[in-house]
């Protein structure tokens, strides 16, 4: 989230005041301290006020995506009113789920955070069934992966490890696990399905932040998940988590796509760390980086033999030390 402007301000507290008709001050809005999405979030009269610029591709994708998502029977905030702005920037009011993130029970009893992953799972689930009749992000495809291969190699290995990133890129085994995941049946995934995009209200479990959603793989909301650098899973409570995945969607896990998609989303995540904590000057995010290479330490381990998963493996692990 960025910090709110005053033009933000005033916008949202024009459009709650319309739409509560109570009196709102640009003061009264309480920004919402939580993640980089280049948006402004703040809370009012128990509504969640969001406004946003065309800076961003996706932006303008999260009213048709919240529309639509809500119309399938999918679990998401519900919008209570919305502004067009001239330059593609745009505001909304939509439900407050509240302040419970799967994120706030990373401490939580072992058996109260799997349970919230199994609502979890329950949310994510209907995706593979959605047909979406609304427009969505580009597609993954092989320029995809690759491009969250060289935004690794960029910010990760050029500006945090200090290595040269071309070395990393030239290895074949790259391009080879972009292009085979790129061939595989794609379905319609989040995008950004970490701990805190899933709200817990109610028993269930809620998504947000899904204006990225896009046609991918399951696998790679899968992996964004339980791969989450922000919760640290150990690797038992990530194969019971698997294996109600499996039970549910009725789908026998593909371990080597898996482990194919979490590689990706680490390195995507790595790459936006070190993006963030360096040139947006937000440490924090660097502070997440250890995490990050941990799992991806995990998943190169993990990696079955035989696929472009496992030759991608092996240009990984030196980095990954």
């Amino acid at each position: 989230m960025t910090a709110p402007t005053s033009s933000a301000r005033r916008i949202l507290a024009a459009l709650a005041q319309q739409h509560t008709g109570r009196e709102t001050s640009p003061e009264m809005l309480e920004p919402v301290a939580s993640g980089a999405s280049g948006r402004s979030i703040m809370r009012v009269h128990g509504l969640m006020a969001i406004y946003w610029t065309g800076a961003r591709a996706d932006n303008n994708s999260f009213l048709p995506a919240a529309r639509g998502l809500a119309a399938a029977g999918i679990r998401v905030p519900a919008i209570a009113a919305e502004l067009s702005l001239p330059d593609a920037c745009g505001a909304c009011l939509t439900e407050d789920l509240g302040t419970i993130d799967l994120l706030s029970l990373k401490n939580a009893p072992e058996e109260e955070k799997l349970e919230a992953y199994r609502r979890a799972i329950d949310t994510l689930i209907p995706f593979r069934q959605l047909n979406p009749d609304w427009e969505l992000q580009p597609a993954f495809d092989a320029a995809m992966y690759r491009w969250e291969q060289e935004y690794f190699a960029e910010h990760f290995i050029g500006r945090h490890a200090g290595q040269k990133p071309e070395s990393f890129l030239s290895h074949p085994a790259l391009q080879d696990m972009a292009d085979w995941l790129a061939s595989l049946p794609r379905v319609p995934v989040h995008r950004d399905c970490q701990s805190q995009n899933i709200m817990l209200k109610d028993g269930k479990a809620w998504l947000i932040d899904f204006q990225g959603m896009r046609m991918g793989l399951a696998e790679y909301d899968l992996a964004s998940l339980l791969y989450d650098p922000y919760m640290e899973l150990g690797s038992d409570s990530r194969r019971i988590i698997l294996r109600y995945w499996s039970e549910q969607s009725g789908h026998s896990l593909r371990t080597d796509v898996f482990s194919a998609c979490a590689m990706q989303r680490l390195m995507q995540a790595l790459g936006a760390f070190a993006n963030i904590g360096y040139n947006m000057g937000k440490s924090w995010y660097l502070e997440q980086i250890p995490a990050a290479l941990t799992a991806l330490r995990h998943v190169i381990d993990n990696t079955p033999p035989g696929s472009p998963a496992t030759a991608a493996a092996a240009c990984l692990l030196p980095v990954a030390k």
